[in-house]
């Protein structure tokens, strides 16, 4: 009952934090239908949808774009996450982000699913015949990054997950088939990576990495979004699009491996 009490505490207080350590400026007031670096934000699409993809989408031919739907972190709202969204889906992907702040269970991510699935085959949508079905990673932050984990372990849909600073159940972790990046933060001490990043990791039976970004406090991804975008976007190569190159960023001797800024680096079954 201690422990369930602990997590709980812990989890309101990094929705807390998220709430008022970000600075206002980080992202646009609204994000209704901007365009921003060659990347496209709308927020007017109900739902509770707010989706970010490439200008390039708009062209009419036959390319069609892999999906990461994201996951919020408890008590944070979306807005917050618009750099980091914003860089994903400047590498080429349709990014399907929610409202929801109460995530964990994973139903939200699955529901975005759902959302863009319609949206791909309603010919009256922007994102018609758009979405690559085949190819869809889940992403979040904190209790966002448990709601990853939830979704994947319960849909088979999803084909990868990355994580940052997420408080994942380890039976969670356990039932996972795909692929999975678990991102800690050294500094965090609202989600501290000894008792619930490493352990997710650890009890994790399929592909997964784990690292921790030196001095990272909670909100780094949020604060500092390209910490951390630069890998998400090489994990979500290696495992959507079968870059072979990007693979080799995570494993054993690879740019992760090496890179000074991260500290803690593990692989299994890479």
């Amino acid at each position: 009952m201690k422990r369930k009490t602990k997590r709980i505490i812990s989890t309101l207080l990094a929705g807390v934090i998220c709430a008022l350590s970000v600075p206002a400026a980080a992202a646009p007031a609204s994000a209704a239908s901007y365009n921003s670096g060659g990347v496209i934000c709308d927020d007017q699409l109900g739902d509770g949808h707010i989706v970010f993809y490439p200008e390039s989408l708009l062209v009419q031919d036959e390319t069609t774009y892999p999906v990461i739907v994201w996951a919020n972190g408890t008590m944070c709202a979306p807005v917050l996450y618009y750099g980091l969204l914003s860089d994903l889906a400047a590498d080429g992907y349709i990014v399907v982000a929610n409202r929801e702040m109460f995530a964990g269970n994973g139903n939200a991510q699955r529901a975005s699913i759902d959302f863009i699935t319609a949206e791909n085959y309603d010919a009256g949508s922007v994102f018609y015949g758009k979405a690559d079905l085949e190819h869809i990673g889940a992403a979040g932050h904190s209790q966002g990054g448990m709601s990853s984990v939830n979704a994947a372990a319960a849909d088979a849909r999803i084909d990868c997950v990355f994580t940052i600073a997420g408080n994942v159940q380890t039976g969670s972790a356990a039932q996972l088939t795909v692929p999975a990046f678990y991102a800690a933060g050294s500094a965090d001490w609202i989600v501290p990576a000894s008792r619930y990043v490493k352990p997710a990791y650890n009890s994790t039976h399929s592909t997964a990495v784990y690292a921790s970004l030196k001095g990272a406090g909670h909100t780094k991804c949020c604060t500092s979004p390209g910490s951390y975008s630069g890998y998400m976007t090489a994990w979500f190569d290696a495992f959507l699009r079968e870059d072979a190159a990007c693979y080799q960023v995570f494993t054993a001797g690879g740019a992760l491996s090496r890179d000074r800024s991260w500290t803690g680096y593990a692989s299994k079954n890479m």
